[in-house]
């Protein structure tokens, strides 16, 4: 059996299933209805890095050693956050086909940067440079794609993804149709496992949830792109193929803000390094309450976004940039290195050696009782120590908190603010733990919806799906009741498994 793996960055069923009822997604209505679909829950917290590595090793954080998009190192002056572009271990499903002799093409997969060999093709995606980089495995196919696709993009400019300048579903529209085009070179390879993914979802959900929500023209065509995408994968499959669609995690929209930093710097937990940045901060956040009071939130909006186009205000140029808190690292015992959180729901707080574990557990009290003074609700649901991120070589060092917002909420982390909570005028699309998953194909049951599965599920299915030996250490589990014929993926993968046991250890013999 093959398999054909769609990922879909972001991908949301509050954004699909009202687009299949209205009729526009016939493909995925057809995967919907004649196959399986179920909530993939992301890890925890759902962050795009960790999440992607964990659907392509089946690991935990701890197992793989991804964990945001930055990694901290402490030095002298304090924490110094390095990019990351690849995780740092555990093998990825492609290495383990690979080394099963499956052909494998593997394509804009997030932190594949650089490329690994394998069996077959592997072309990095997000959190590569660009094109002009060594992105592809092996290296000559990168003059192939870019004579077939000379337009080709990674991801959208940083200025446009970050919301700075430009029409961010323009882009991704444009950025689409040149991965579609990819999509059609790689599919006329020889393949026994395709894992092709997209990353528009979540930049245009990010910045353009209200639009979306209210089936913006060009917000449709994003997903109907997608849809057609699928369809080519409907044309390139045989009969007994099996299609995965997954997302590393779900999208929801928010209005309401707790700055959590701030809650924490006037609990005296943390200390700026240069108080009078801090009053400039206050300062920038006064008079940023004078126009929410005044309701020229949008006229600032465009303000800032001429004064970029122009060259006045700078923009960001690099995919992603720390946002690490100029702290007084003598006086700081609790701190949020990542801004990440705000795009996610969640905060991931800090806790130095000189901190009991009374205080710690006094601080969690203190979190719990805090409710939102407009609705009542508690403004975190969720509380996790450093050992949600599981077990492995890659385990943090560091004692966490990971704090989760409620449906309704985020937890920016900027210092300065005069108040804790706040209300945009405009809806903010973040993660949610709820991912999107499913399954096709002849050996799938018609029509049926599961219990929630897991991202951790992902790769001990496709294992069994085409017969090949489950390493130890996985911690999730195949999806057996999605498929039919005693609720195996296919009625010969278990001799298939056994066949290719038996071929390895020949392997290995003549080694």
């Amino acid at each position: 059996m093959r398999v054909l793996l769609f990922g879909i960055d972001g991908l949301t069923f509050r954004v699909l299933d009202p687009l299949i009822e209205r009729g526009l997604l016939p493909n995925f209505q057809r995967v919907r209805d004649q196959g399986v679909q179920s909530i993939l829950k992301s890890v925890t917290p759902p962050m795009t890095p960790p999440a992607w590595m964990s659907i392509s090793t089946g690991l935990p954080s701890a197992g793989h050693g991804v964990y945001d998009f930055w990694e901290y190192e402490r030095g002298e002056q304090g924490p110094m956050a390095h990019v990351v572009t690849h995780r740092k271990g555990g093998k990825a499903i492609w290495n383990i086909l690979s080394e099963w002799g499956k052909r494998v093409l593997v394509a804009n997969v997030p932190l594949t940067y650089p490329p690994e060999p394998v069996n077959g093709i592997m072309l990095s995606g997000y959190m590569a440079p660009d094109t002009q980089a060594a992105i592809t495995y092996p290296a000559a196919f990168r003059e192939e794609l870019l004579q077939a696709v000379p337009e080709y993009q990674i991801d959208l400019d940083p200025a446009v993804s970050g919301g700075q300048v430009g029409d961010p579903l323009a882009a991704t529209l444009k950025m689409t149709k040149e991965r579609l085009a990819m999509f059609r070179l790689l599919l006329e390879k020889p393949w026994d496992f395709c894992f092709l993914a997209c990353s528009g979802a979540d930049r245009i959900q990010h910045l353009r949830w209200d639009e979306i929500m209210a089936f913006h023209p060009q917000a449709v065509a994003y997903y109907q792109m997608l849809d057609e995408a699928l369809g080519m994968m409907f044309a390139n499959m045989r009969d007994d193929d099996l299609l995965m669609i997954v997302s590393d995690h779900g999208f929801r929209g928010v209005r309401r803000k707790f700055y959590i930093h701030e809650y924490l710097y006037r609990r005296g937990l943390l200390k700026m390094r240069d108080e009078q940045k801090r009053k400039r901060a206050e300062l920038l956040g006064f008079a940023r309450g004078i126009v929410r009071m005044l309701k020229l939130q949008q006229l600032a909006r465009m303000v800032r976004g001429q004064l970029r186009h122009s060259g006045v205000m700078a923009v960001e140029k690099e995919q992603h940039v720390a946002n690490m808190p100029d702290l007084d690292w003598t006086k700081t015992h609790v701190w949020i290195p990542s801004a990440s959180g705000f795009l996610a729901g969640y905060a991931d707080i800090f806790f130095d050696e000189t901190l009991a574990e009374e205080q710690i557990q006094t601080l969690m009290t203190d979190l719990q009782a805090i409710h939102d003074p407009e609705s009542g609700e508690p403004v975190l649901v969720e509380m996790h120590r450093e050992d949600v991120y599981g077990k492995g070589p890659f385990a943090p060092p560091e004692r966490h908190l990971i704090v989760l917002a409620n449906q309704h909420t985020t937890l920016p982390t900027e210092l300065g603010r005069t108040a804790l909570w706040e209300t945009s005028d405009v809806t903010s699309g973040i993660h949610d733990p709820d991912g999107v998953l499913y399954l096709y194909g002849k050996a799938v049951c018609n029509g049926k919806q599961l219990t929630a599965t897991h991202i951790y599920d992902i790769v001990p299915t496709i294992l069994s799906a085409m017969g090949v030996e489950r390493p130890e250490g996985l911690p999730g589990t195949e999806i057996r009741e999605a498929f039919v014929l005693a609720q195996t993926p296919n009625e010969h993968a278990e001799q298939e498994s056994i066949v290719a046991r038996k071929l390895k250890k020949l392997m290995t013999k003549a080694q």
